[in-house]
C-alpha cells in the first residue's frame, strides 16, 4: 500500500522517497510536521511551535536500529524553525535515519 501524496511534497534523502506535510492535528491546537518513508519503515511527526522542540518515531526503525512501532518521543538537538522548510525536513530525516544520539522523554516533557 502506498503513501497518499496529493497535496503532499516528495523529498529524496540518501537515495530513500519520503512524503512530507504539515497539518493542523485533530486532538490538539498544535500543526503538526509529518514525514513518512516511501516503505513507512520510517514514520515521524514534528510539533510545531509547542515550546519544546521534540519528534515522535511511529515507524519501525529509527536512527538505523528496529523500532516498537509505538509513539516514542525524542528531544531534538536542533530548533525547528518557523516555517518548515525542505532543508529542515531533510535534516530531521538525516538525524532520524542516521545519527544516535536521541534523547527519549515523556510525554510531559521530561527526559526519561
Amino acid at each position: 500500500m502506498s503513501i497518499r501524496t496529493k497535496g503532499r511534497r516528495r523529498i529524496v534523502v540518501g537515495g530513500q522517497i519520503y512524503v512530507w506535510y504539515a497539518a493542523l492535528d485533530d486532538d490538539s491546537p498544535y500543526h503538526i510536521l509529518h514525514i513518512v518513508s516511501d516503505d513507512k519503515a520510517l514514520i515521524l511527526s514534528c510539533p510545531l511551535r509547542t515550546g519544546t522542540d521534540y519528534v515522535i518515531s511511529k515507524g519501525r526503525v529509527f536512527q538505523n536500529r528496529p523500532a516498537n512501532g509505538r509513539w516514542n518521543r525524542y528531544l531534538l538537538p536542533f530548533p525547528v524553525p518557523d516555517p518548515v522548510t525542505p532543508k529542515f525536513a531533510a535534516q530531521l530525516i538525516v538525524w532520524a535515519t542516521q545519527d544516535r544520539d536521541a534523547v527519549p522523554v515523556s510525554s510531559n516533557d521530561t527526559p526519561v
